[in-house]
């Protein structure tokens, strides 16, 4: 007969070593209710909402806030107060279910029918128990609907068994995976402070307002208009589509640079001809130039292939720098234009003119300049990047801590 496994976690506090108990949870849950049915616009003002979308995993996200209707009547039952428990109720099948706590993001906020306040005796600790992944996979399971539009139900919700321990060893956990929350939402904080730094000096950059200057303090000559013709070369490294898998790249949209596609099957691919990159290169895929699909090859992809779709540029580097031209194409100038050139009907299917695209102008400093201000603008770009290392490098170390302290 196999021995029943005991309810203790893999990694636990000193001091605690009472079993965890196992119960419904219904038997757990103090009260609960869903919020009010509020029409809502994107229109700013004193009455935030909180709706599906808003909900993370664990925490509240701003980023697409909307607002009730003011000519709604408002329920005080559904303000929210700091410690406030959400489940979602209805949302995709992978996201359905998620659950997050408030704390205190904004001054005042609602929330509405999608979300179901729930409370127990220790909120934060059932944030960190039901966002486990233990507690997901079972939330998972009682899911019912499409991949689209899923929903899980207080009647099957209730009857799901929790493992949990005394309300001491509960408190102990959730102010220890706080305090990594908070070191999270400190490194986010920094990075978003630095993005929005970034984006404001390169603004002043580009409309010249700030000028950077030569060793003897002297101003740099003038920024002249140069047509792209003037300094980007076609270079089209035309071969023949490779017999074995190969590596191909494609562009994400809205200036999010390159990805890689390994093992391209060329059975899967109608052309007899593709075209190589190498590192450097401005690459365009004219598809979906209008959506801001324009990038720099990265050296890891150096010599992946493209289709004709996907026409390459090399630089005159006596009058542009591959190094300064990358904050170029990530104005929202440069962007517009780019859906200027792009002709055709509704929705996606618009293709970029690369006659008119190389007759784009843009005012350009002299080289010297423009070295000066992709050195800075790069260091920038590495502050971010080292802050974005520690934020992911912090959440595995949650992710990891949320799998074994849990049962």
């Amino acid at each position: 007969m196999q021995k029943e496994k005991r309810l203790i976690p893999e990694l636990r506090f000193v001091g605690f070593e009472k079993e965890w108990q196992n119960k419904f949870f219904s038997e757990m849950l103090l009260s609960s209710r869903l919020g009010g049915n509020y029409s809502n616009s994107e229109i700013p003002n004193d009455y935030p909402l909180i709706k599906m979308g808003n909900l993370g995993r664990g925490s509240i996200k701003l980023d697409k806030l909307e607002y009730i209707d003011e000519k709604e009547e408002l329920k005080s039952e559904d303000l929210i107060k700091e410690g406030d428990l959400f489940f979602n109720t209805r949302n995709t099948l992978d996201l359905v279910g998620k659950v997050a706590i408030w704390r205190n993001e904004l001054p005042k906020a609602y929330y509405n029918s999608n979300l179901m306040y729930i409370k127990f005796e220790n909120n934060y600790f059932m944030n960190y128990s039901l966002n486990s992944f233990q507690g997901i996979k079972k939330l998972r399971r009682i899911a019912t609907g499409t991949t689209s539009v899923a929903a899980i139900y207080s009647k099957d919700l209730f009857k799901l068994k929790f493992n949990i321990p005394s309300l001491e060893e509960q408190q102990k956990i959730a102010n220890f995976l706080t305090t990594i929350d908070t070191q999270i939402q400190t490194l986010e904080k920094k990075k978003s402070l630095l993005e929005q730094y970034k984006k404001g000096v390169m603004q002043k950059i580009f409309k010249q307002e700030f000028r950077f200057k030569m060793e003897d303090g002297s101003l740099f000559p003038e920024w002249v208009k140069l047509k792209l013709s003037d300094f980007l070369i076609t270079t089209l490294r035309e071969v023949d589509k490779p017999n074995n898998n190969y590596l191909a790249i494609g562009i994400r949209s809205h200036c999010k640079g390159t990805f890689q596609k390994p093992n391209s099957d060329p059975s899967k691919n109608s052309m007899k001809k593709l075209f190589v990159v190498q590192e450097n290169d401005l690459i365009v895929n004219i598809t979906f130039a209008w959506e801001g699909a324009i990038a720099i090859v990265k050296k890891e992809d150096e010599g992946a292939h493209v289709s004709h779709r996907f026409p390459t540029y090399t630089f005159n580097r006596d009058l542009v720098i591959h190094e300064f031209f990358k904050y170029v194409i990530i104005q929202k100038k440069f962007r517009n234009i780019l859906d200027l050139i792009s002709p055709g009907g509704a929705g996606r299917n618009r293709v970029m003119s690369k006659k008119e695209f190389v007759k784009i102008k843009w005012s350009i400093p002299c080289v010297e300049e423009q070295t000066k201000i992709a050195n800075f603008l790069s260091a920038i770009d590495e502050n971010i990047a080292l802050v974005n290392t520690k934020i992911e490098h912090t959440k595995a170390y949650k992710k990891g801590l949320l799998q074994q302290m849990f049962v």
